[in-house]
């Protein structure tokens, strides 16, 4: 297919019919085969579990405090003013650890958040430099339901040689950190 549009801006070897050089990669693949993608879930799986054991640690009190609550407005010595003074406390305590859990949710969204943002950027630099190396205009992702490619030959899969690259790259870059 040739392209020659003036009005959309192509480059002049694009404009004078060289065709681009297009290949094609499996999303799926590089997200379950880059090692950089399994450090950042590995990461973000341990702050989780940290997450839960700070919260678990800042919920003890408040969960000693209620149970004596319950047990005391359960018991026989407690008035009717006194079981409905342990409800409210017991609602008191119950937004105080809806708060706790709530910032311990959005510190982790955050991190999530972050962690995607460096995997994206990355990735786009990774395939970029990977692409330019190779001489390939364009990279296409091909994904369980073929988003962005209608057809692609083997010959155009470039997923093992950038997954190899990008795996590379990182554990150099790592290597560099420790030195």
């Amino acid at each position: 297919m040739h392209f020659y549009n003036p009005q959309r801006g192509l480059s002049a070897e694009l404009q004078s019919g060289k065709a681009p050089v297009v290949a094609y990669v499996h999303g799926d693949s590089i997200q379950s085969g880059y090692a950089f993608i399994a450090v950042q879930e590995d990461e973000l799986f341990v702050a989780v579990q940290q997450a839960q054991l700070a919260i678990d640690r800042a919920s003890t009190p408040f969960r000693d405090e209620a149970q004596e609550l319950i047990d005391y407005a359960n018991s026989a010595a407690a008035t009717p003013e006194d079981v409905q003074i342990a409800q409210q406390r017991l609602m008191e305590l119950e937004s105080e650890m809806g708060k706790i859990q709530e910032a311990s949710q959005n510190q982790l969204i955050e991190l999530e958040s972050s962690l995607q943002a460096e995997i994206a950027s990355n990735l786009s630099r990774d395939v970029a430099e990977y692409a330019q190396e190779r001489g390939l205009d364009v990279v296409l992702n091909w994904g369980l339901s073929g988003e962005g490619v209608l057809y692609g030959s083997a010959g155009l899969d470039v997923t093992a040689g950038l997954l190899e690259f990008m795996n590379d790259r990182f554990e150099n870059e790592i290597s560099s950190e420790e030195e």
